[in-house]
């Protein structure tokens, strides 16, 4: 349902975070995701991006269990630290 105008500024928003994630997590590369429709796997229903950071020769895994509040408080803090030092 999004415009093209929100379309491209959800991945302008995609690439400033990719970047970061990247930086942040020493990655290799990214990989994004977004789902639409329930046929899709879109279990949601907001538009949203899975932006994930990934190491050469680790495979994606399937969905699971949300990671530890702490954790993710950790790896937001990373991200934010990035996001910081490219302005």
């Amino acid at each position: 349902d999004a415009t093209p105008q929100q379309l491209a500024a959800c991945l302008n928003t995609v690439q400033k975070i990719g970047n970061a994630m990247m930086a942040a997590f020493n990655a290799d590369g990214i990989t994004i995701q977004q789902f639409n429709e329930a046929a899709a796997g879109q279990e949601v229903s907001h538009l949203h991006y899975h932006v994930l950071p990934r190491k050469e020769g680790v495979s994606l895994r399937p969905p699971g269990d949300m990671e530890k509040p702490e954790v993710v408080k950790e790896n937001a803090g990373k991200i934010r630290q990035a996001l910081n030092a490219v302005g």
